[in-house]
């Protein structure tokens, strides 16, 4: 709240803004991030039994679902300086919205974007952001939806998707299950 930066300071409205963005940050995004994995395992079945059968996949589980449906898909920025992106030329102080779950999903770095693979090399994705602009909470969100994962694992051991219940990811700034119908037990 102090802090001084080339000799600026945060104004009340910007500390005010940032405390609004990083109390649902830190919960609503885990929950989503845990949600999508886990319909992600649900409906790629042979990945679940992999998951459950070596529990030291679920980072790559993780990076997988961050690529292929980050709970958060578009990030607000602002031009510091006048600059040229994509040949247009942006004045200092120019509002963008950048498209994080299309960058995901980029063809030309990601082959077969679509497919979910727990697998899959992934060198960057930008779930978390990137840059001076990486998520300051990414390292609890993965412990936490790790945790989660293994405990939830743990205590059904013989879960499946529910197929006769409708449910999948949905939402368009915000990308989670609408529900999540399991089975469990024999």
């Amino acid at each position: 709240m102090h802090a001084d930066v080339e000799e600026q300071h945060l104004s009340d409205d910007e500390i005010y803004g940032f405390l609004k963005l990083l109390l649902p940050a830190g919960s609503d995004t885990t929950y989503r991030l845990i949600g999508s994995a886990l319909f992600a395992l649900l409906t790629h079945p042979e990945q679940l039994d992999e998951v459950r059968a070596d529990r030291s996949q679920i980072a790559g589980l993780l990076d997988e679902t961050l690529r292929w449906e980050a709970p958060v898909q578009y990030a607000s920025r602002e031009t510091t300086v006048r600059v040229t992106l994509g040949g247009v030329d942006l004045p200092a102080g120019t509002q963008l919205l950048t498209a994080l779950g299309s960058a995901n999903r980029d063809e030309r770095r990601f082959a077969d974007p679509d497919r979910f693979d727990i697998h899959r090399s992934i060198d960057e994705h930008v779930a978390f952001g990137f840059g001076r602009h990486f998520c300051l909470g990414s390292h609890l969100a993965r412990l936490e939806a790790t945790t989660a994962l293994n405990a939830i694992l743990d205590c059904l051991p013989n879960m499946r998707l529910d197929r006769s219940l409708d449910c999948g990811v949905v939402g368009l700034a915000f990308r989670s299950p609408n529900r999540l119908p399991v089975r469990f037990g024999t």
